[in-house]
């Protein structure tokens, strides 16, 4: 008899939450498989978005309802458990667009929206972020980077994108990165009981600290550069708190990102 599967889908809201990580830590708890395979952000949520969005504005008649659920929603949690034979399935994106959709469609399966500093986040963009190219607008943004104030703008106009797309957590399990790297056990416990992990918290704790890619993003088929893959952890590399920018820089950040630092219950 077949192993009942069940399909994990994890929404971050930015490619810099460090979701990777987070996904090779649920791997060492439930050994699951990540579709279509293990760097995907497989968009799932924001085609399922872009259905509802068609489906209820523009399908009218109820018999076409039917019709178009035939054709891309039956059977869909099927299809997806075809392609694995693990009792356990991940299914990962960098944003929240989509999430409660995925809630609707697959109301028996595990829902993760995954949290980071919004201030790591966005410290992590600006060390990626090439401003190296010709133009008056990067000319200005070079100009306004040591003062904090493009940081401020940057960050104030992207939390406001991100906190427009929050869905409401009924139904979510939040995990906050933070707490995986610094391998919180009262986190670790629970995720232990919830995926019904046999192995002990020291074998958990011991499996992460050999994880050696803790903040992997973006590969070519998300027209990555060099900077946004894999890359291995440092023994002086410090994921939580990161200040590797300047004071003013660290400061705009913040500021820019305080709602939604405020938005994702960090302090």
């Amino acid at each position: 008899m077949k192993t009942r599967q069940t399909i994990i889908f994890t929404n971050s809201y930015s490619p810099r939450t460090g979701h990777n990580f987070v996904s090779e830590v649920l791997k060492v708890i439930t050994d699951h498989e990540v579709l279509a395979h293990s760097r995907s952000e497989t968009k799932l949520s924001t085609m399922l978005n872009a259905y509802y969005e068609i489906y209820n504005t523009m399908v009218y008649f109820k018999t076409d309802k039917n019709f178009m659920d035939t054709l891309f929603i039956e059977n869909l949690r099927e299809r997806i458990l075809s392609e694995s034979e693990k009792t356990y399935i991940n299914i990962k994106d960098t944003t929240f667009v989509g999430a409660r959709a995925l809630i609707d469609v697959f109301p028996n399966d595990h829902h993760i929206l995954v949290f980071r500093h919004p201030n790591d986040v966005f410290s992590s963009i600006f060390k990626a972020m090439g401003l190296k190219r010709k133009g008056v607008k990067n000319f200005l943004k070079r100009l306004l980077l040591p003062t904090g104030i493009y940081p401020f703008i940057y960050c104030r106009k992207i939390s406001n994108r991100v906190i427009k797309l929050i869905p409401d957590f009924n139904g979510f399990y939040i995990l906050k990165y933070e707490d995986l790297v610094l391998k919180n056990e009262e986190v670790l416990l629970d995720l232990k009981h919830k995926f019904n992990s046999p192995k002990s918290l020291e074998q958990i704790k011991s499996e992460i600290e050999d994880i050696n890619v803790i903040n992997t993003s973006f590969y070519k088929e998300n027209q990555a550069t060099s900077i946004w893959d894999a890359k291995e952890k440092s023994p002086t590399f410090n994921p939580v708190n990161r200040k590797e920018h300047s004071f003013f820089i660290r400061k705009g950040i913040a500021l820019g990102a305080k709602k939604l630092t405020k938005h994702l219950n960090y302090n």
